[in-house]
């Protein structure tokens, strides 16, 4: 199963929030989060099968981090999968 991608916008609310997104060295980064479509840069060949049935997972998310003081291990992001069957999880932190 493929969702349709739907791409997320940090709305931050506070003075605080709002200088925590973002990153001086990229101005992509801190700004790739979305639902469904195709993970960037993660082929599906390398999505994981489900721990319970074995069938491949569905991409479901890609988490950006959220700004330099919050920063995944140089800029990765965090690509979550589902199985539709089991509703079994996976996350898996990611270089794009």
């Amino acid at each position: 199963m493929k969702i349709p991608e739907i791409k997320l916008t940090p709305t931050p609310e506070t003075e605080e929030a709002k200088l925590a997104v973002g990153f001086k060295w990229n101005d992509k980064a801190g700004y790739r989060h979305k639902l469904g479509g195709e993970p960037d840069r993660l082929s599906s060949s390398n999505f994981p099968k489900c721990t319970d049935c074995g069938i491949k997972m569905t991409f479901y998310a890609q988490i950006d981090f959220i700004g330099e003081g919050y920063n995944l291990a140089d800029c990765m992001v965090i690509h979550q999968f589902v199985c539709f069957d089991c509703f079994t999880v996976e996350s898996q932190l990611n270089q794009i």
